[in-house]
C-alpha cells in the first residue's frame, strides 16, 4: 500500500489542505499507517505531477491563503484500481523490529527482556486507548462518508486495530511470563 491511496481516498470524500489531511490521517487511519506530515505534503506534490490530483489557493484576508487539494478524475480512476487490485495477503508488518530484537534477545539480560516488553504492553495499552475512541471520531467524521458503507468500512478497521493490539498484549504477557519461569527454573 502507498501513502498515496489513504490521501486520495481522504480526498475523495471532500476538499482539504495538507494541514486537515494531515490532522484527519493521523486521526483515521494512524493506528495502521504512519505518515509525518512532510511525507503527506511530499505525496501531494507527487500525485499533482500525476493529474491525481489538483489545487487551489484559497486567499485569506485574516490568516495566511491556505492551498486546497481536490482529487481529478483521474485520481478517482486511481484509487478505484487500486481498491478493485487484489488484497495483499499480510495483517502484520513484514518487517517488525520487535519480532527481530525478540529473535536474538537470548544475547540480552532476561530482566531486560522483560522490562522491554512491558515497556511495549504499555504502547500497546495506549494503542487500545486511542483505538477504543474510534467510534467518537467516526462519529465527527461521519458527515464526510458518502454512504452507510464508509461508516461500516470504517468501524471494521478500528475493529481489526483493537483486536490486533489486545492479541499482541496476550502475546507479550504469555512471553513475560514464559521468560519468568525459564528464569525461575535456571536460577
Amino acid at each position: 500500500m502507498s501513502l498515496k491511496y489513504g490521501l486520495l481516498g481522504l480526498l475523495n470524500y471532500k476538499d482539504m489542505t495538507g494541514y486537515e489531511l494531515s490532522k484527519t490521517f493521523k486521526e483515521s487511519l494512524s493506528f495502521f499507517w504512519q505518515a509525518q506530515t512532510s511525507q503527506i505534503y511530499r505525496e501531494l506534490n507527487t500525485m499533482e505531477e500525476l493529474n491525481w490530483l489538483c489545487s487551489r489557493v484559497e486567499i485569506q484576508t485574516d490568516k495566511p491563503n491556505r492551498r486546497v487539494y481536490s482529487i481529478t478524475e483521474a485520481g478517482e480512476k486511481a484509487l478505484k484500481d487500486w481498491l478493485q487490485s487484489a488484497m495483499p495477503l499480510e495483517f502484520y508488518p513484514s518487517r517488525s523490529e520487535m519480532l527481530m530484537r525478540i529473535f536474538f534477545s537470548a544475547q540480552n539480560d532476561i530482566a531486560a527482556n522483560i522490562q522491554a516488553l512491558e515497556d511495549v504492553e504499555k504502547a500497546y495499552h495506549e494503542q487500545i486507548k486511542r483505538i477504543k475512541m474510534s467510534n467518537e471520531i467516526i462519529a465527527r467524521y461521519s458527515s464526510k462518508a458518502k454512504t452507510e458503507m464508509d461508516i461500516v468500512a470504517w468501524k471494521l478497521t478500528g475493529k481489526f486495530g483493537l483486536e490486533f493490539c489486545e492479541m499482541c498484549v496476550n502475546w507479550i504477557q504469555n512471553s513475560i511470563d514464559e521468560l519468568k519461569q525459564h528464569s525461575r527454573e535456571n536460577t
